[in-house]
């Protein structure tokens, strides 16, 4: 009588036990998942960058102008190279916009400006989603470290397959073999990997200068550039 009430208390503790350890490894799947999700709106805000580069370097054309471009903003050549060269599809209809200016030479200044300003937002948004990224990652792995503290998997497969729950659970966590020779592999596979920005593949977002910081050298820039090559520029700013 003494054995069955102490053997159902144990059952009773390693239901509660291993309940409580479903709905954990629930909410972290979740966590995951949104940190997945987090990671697809980052990468598509990373795929607009590429032609906010390539307008201000098709607008700047000769390699002598975009070096100095890269210096005034804290770019290196290379960086800015790859970030082009990372999408070329999107260019088109970049070159011909219309902005306000009594000559000529003003609103080419003017083009200037307004191309690096539209390049500072985008990298804005995407530093934003980028940093907001890193900090999910941070907190989804924080939570990792602590579920592997609270649970031992191999203990917590060795409950669900003497449960009674429902087949659905066990097929889901443990398949549809219960060999004690086969709990080794299935608690590898069971295992949460920390995660980890590389696996994402984005570049970091660059350090960019605020416009108005910038704006007398840009202007500069664009009015030696305009003197320079003053008939290519009548084709590009109307």
């Amino acid at each position: 009588m003494q054995d069955d009430i102490i053997g159902a208390l144990t059952q009773e503790v390693k239901e509660e036990v291993i309940w409580r350890y479903l709905y954990d490894r629930k909410l972290i799947e979740e966590q995951i998942n949104y940190v997945n999700e987090l990671a697809e709106h980052t990468a598509e805000l990373e795929d607009k960058g590429p032609k906010h580069f390539a307008q201000i370097c098709d607008t700047l054309a000769e390699p002598r102008f975009i070096n100095e471009f890269t210096k005034a903003v804290g770019l290196q050549d290379v960086s800015l190279k790859a970030r082009i060269d990372k999408d070329r599809s999107d260019r088109d209809g970049l070159a011909c916009v219309k902005v306000r200016g009594l000559t000529r030479r003003a609103r080419f200044k003017r083009f200037v400006l307004e191309s690096y300003s539209g390049l500072y937002t985008w990298n804005t948004q995407y530093k934003e989603a980028y940093e907001d990224l890193e900090e999910e990652c941070k907190g989804v792995n924080h939570n990792l470290k602590k579920f592997e503290n609270n649970y031992d998997l191999l203990t917590m497969l060795n409950f669900l397959k003497d449960m009674d729950v429902e087949f659905i659970e066990k097929k889901h966590y443990l398949s549809d073999n219960f060999a004690p020779a086969e709990m080794a592999s299935i608690e590898a596979s069971l295992s949460f990997k920390p995660i980890r920005m590389e696996q994402f593949k984005l570049d970091p977002p660059p350090n960019l200068p605020e416009p108005k910081l910038i704006q007398k050298r840009l202007n500069d820039l664009a009015g030696y550039v305009y003197g320079q090559c003053g008939e290519r520029i009548k084709a590009l700013v109307k």
